[in-house]
């Protein structure tokens, strides 16, 4: 249907109601752009009613707006959605409005959620707040697919499973092979958008040479380890404690009892002192472990025993998807370890290094980034300190390969230096790493 059947519709709900005539013009505009009715689906009618009238028009001019918009799909023969402009819904997000913009905007969120037309993340593809265009025809291909399913009946808002059926459409319609490019996806065509994004974004020319070198490998996701159990054995091993029954006991400092700290110490090699560790707090990586997994909502306390959680029992039991979870996580989850973990990362995959080297190599690229603290940017002393926290957090998974340091006898004089290098498998954990940053979705500052 032709804009000017468009504007035909709008003479008639002039017609018909003349109180509604500037409403109608200004809701044909808001919907259509001037492009034709096909711009019009349910999604986007949902988003035009409920986030961008609030935000644009006087209160008082709500109500008369939300009925033009009714008229004039009545008019355009989409009854379907003249049934959303005068449901409850919208009348009860408008008031959410009226109370304050948080409080609309999060009824907007709830209701296009609940409604079914609102494209959820799945394993193929999360949405970013901040999208390119291949990235925002794919949500509107999925958004109309959504609608079309609600139309017909056989998607369901609220019944048995629908969530999943919505996933389950949103999988086909991203993974449908494409005419324009042959062969291509949706799905494919964000994720080539998004990375080349992420290599344009480098604001340091080696920078971007690491990133735009290792583009390719990240177009696809990354295989975990043949025996991906083994990689994660620590983990595993803490979600096995407090997968028991009863959970695991902890001291009343809510450390783990120091017999398990012991286990742990002699298991996974973590100790190199003559007198053993006293309490957790002397051992790092059972701290890093923990603060990960209840980061991660694997594990839980209850008064003096950890717990595991649904979501720590369901990885517990598929070691890929453990493995999964880790590789794309950092020792802190803080924003600044995650850019060092990615120039580190890139770095590493540049091959074996001295650790001096490391720092200097990585230094001038985050400085780039405008990293600072609260006495101003961030200096070669302050990267030198973050450069351990992802070799910490990929030590703990057997990611990386290290060679100490020897010295002559007598004379304290280093005769080879400490290298640092990744394992095959660590280098697998890095790709993931990245792939996560690069083809991940972007949001603006407070969108989560």
């Amino acid at each position: 249907m032709s804009s000017e059947e468009v504007d035909s519709a709008v003479r008639r709900v002039e017609a018909r109601h003349p109180d509604l005539a500037m409403g109608a013009q200004a809701v044909a505009g808001g919907l259509t752009a001037g492009e034709g009715v096909a711009m019009i689906h349910q999604a986007a009618l949902q988003q035009y009613l409920w986030w961008y009238l609030p935000r644009g028009y006087p209160e008082d001019e709500w109500q008369s707006l939300v009925e033009a918009a009714a008229a004039l799909l009545d008019e355009l023969a989409l009854p379907h959605l003249a049934d959303v402009a005068r449901s409850e819904t919208t009348q009860k997000v408008l008031a959410a409005w009226a109370h304050g913009r948080k409080e609309g905007a999060a009824a907007f969120r709830a209701a296009h959620a609940k409604s079914a037309v609102g494209p959820p993340d799945t394993a193929l593809l999360a949405w970013g707040s901040v999208m390119g265009a291949d990235e925002a025809r794919a949500l509107d291909a999925v958004e109309r697919a959504l609608g079309d399913a609600v139309a017909a009946g056989t998607l369901v808002p609220g019944a048995p499973r629908w969530r999943a059926k919505a996933a389950a459409i949103t999988e086909a319609v991203l993974s449908r092979p494409l005419d324009l490019p042959p062969g291509q996806t949706l799905a494919g065509l964000v994720t080539t958008e998004r990375i080349g994004t992420w290599i344009d974004t480098a604001r340091h020319p080696v920078h971007q040479e690491w990133r735009s070198g290792v583009a390719n490998r990240l177009l696809h996701p990354i295989e975990p380890p043949s025996d991906p159990g083994d990689a994660v054995a620590s983990l595993r091993w803490l979600l096995q404690l407090a997968a028991a029954p009863d959970g695991t006991e902890l001291t009343q400092s809510n450390y783990l009892a120091r017999a398990t700290v012991l286990a742990a110490v002699e298991r996974f090699g973590w100790w190199d002192w003559e007198k053993p560790p006293r309490s957790e707090a002397d051992v790092h990586q059972l701290s890093t472990l923990r603060d990960a997994a209840n980061r991660l909502r694997l594990l839980r306390r209850r008064g003096r025993r950890l717990h595991i959680t649904t979501r720590g029992a369901d990885v517990l039991a598929s070691p890929e998807q453990l493995w999964r979870q880790v590789a794309t996580e950092t020792e802190d989850g803080e924003d600044f370890t995650r850019a060092v973990t990615e120039v580190v990362g890139l770095r590493l995959l540049q091959g074996r290094v001295e650790q001096r080297e490391l720092v200097a190599d990585v230094a001038p690229l985050l400085v780039a980034q405008g990293w600072s603290t609260d006495r101003g940017p961030i200096t070669v002393n302050h990267v030198s300190s973050a450069v351990h926290r992802p070799l910490r957090w990929w030590r703990l998974f057997d990611a990386i390969d290290e060679v100490e340091a020897t010295w002559e006898y007598g004379t304290a004089r280093e005769l080879t230096p400490h290298t640092i290098a990744l394992t095959s498998d660590g280098e697998r954990m890095v790709l993931a790493y990245l792939r996560s940053r690069a083809a991940g979705p972007r949001h603006r500052v407070g969108d989560s």
